[in-house]
């Protein structure tokens, strides 16, 4: 994502549950475009990326999307995301993503 650039718009559709994990089917609109995803955020990841708990689910998947979204050159956004996905291909995911976190909830 250019740097300043608008912060992308996230839009998470209706939250179910699967296996030990949250589902949404989301959108993403930024300046390069509009994309459509289904994201899986496992409740391992959950407390990786809240270990509080004082974050809803889908305070947290707005995060990891909007992570997704600004590294889209270096990770090409996929139709299927997991929320794992960011940890296993970023070394600083964690820090990034609690950090958007922090930012969203004012603390």
């Amino acid at each position: 994502m250019p740097d300043g650039s608008p912060d992308p718009v996230i839009r998470l559709g209706a939250e179910r549950e699967a296996d030990q994990s949250w589902i949404w089917h989301v959108s993403i609109d930024a300046c390069e475009g509009s994309t459509l995803h289904e994201l899986r955020l496992s409740w391992a990841d959950y407390n990786v990326f809240s270990p509080d708990g004082t974050s809803t689910p889908a305070e947290v998947g707005r995060a990891v999307l909007r992570f997704f979204a600004q590294h889209r050159d270096a990770f090409p956004l996929r139709e299927r995301l997991d929320a794992a996905m960011a940890r296993m291909r970023f070394a600083n995911a964690d820090r990034e993503i609690a950090g958007y976190l922090a930012r969203s909830t004012g603390g």
